[in-house]
């Protein structure tokens, strides 16, 4: 029987990143949809600027991680971040864009009607600009 516990090695947020960006570069070589590995894409890139920044903090500023988080995270830097007031409201919108971007990606299955209400919520953000928020907002807290 296959060791399961190998499938949970320890992992960091850099190699999430790192992998979303493989993934970016294989993606036209694989045979999934190109909608499947870009929805993956945006999900990876959420999720490793969320667990870099989680750590960041409880191992820098004493934040302690809570049942909502992925809207308590941004509050808190909003509100409590290591920088300028200015600096930590920029931080705390790119997350939430990335957020929403990763929402959009995992629940939303189909893309609503140009002309619908739903439509206007949406962020149509390309890989290459999220790729750029994150590192942006990666390298603000001194990169990985």
């Amino acid at each position: 029987m296959k060791n399961m516990e190998r499938d949970f090695e320890d992992v960091s947020p850099k190699e999430i990143f790192d992998f979303a960006c493989e993934l970016d570069d294989i993606k036209d070589d694989l045979n999934s949809t190109n909608s499947a590995v870009n929805r993956t894409i945006y999900v990876k890139i959420y999720y490793s600027v969320f667990l870099f920044l989680r750590e960041w903090l409880k191992k820098n500023s004493g934040y302690k991680s809570l049942m909502g988080e992925h809207t308590g995270l941004p509050n808190f830097i909003k509100k409590n971040g290591p920088f300028n007031n200015k600096k930590n409201k920029e931080i705390s919108r790119k997350l939430i864009h990335l957020k929403k971007l990763r929402h959009q990606a995992d629940y939303r299955l189909t893309v609503p009607s140009k002309y619908s209400n739903e439509y206007k919520k949406w962020k149509f953000t390309s890989i290459e600009s999220a790729f750029e928020i994150a590192k942006s907002i990666i390298k603000a807290f001194n990169g990985f």
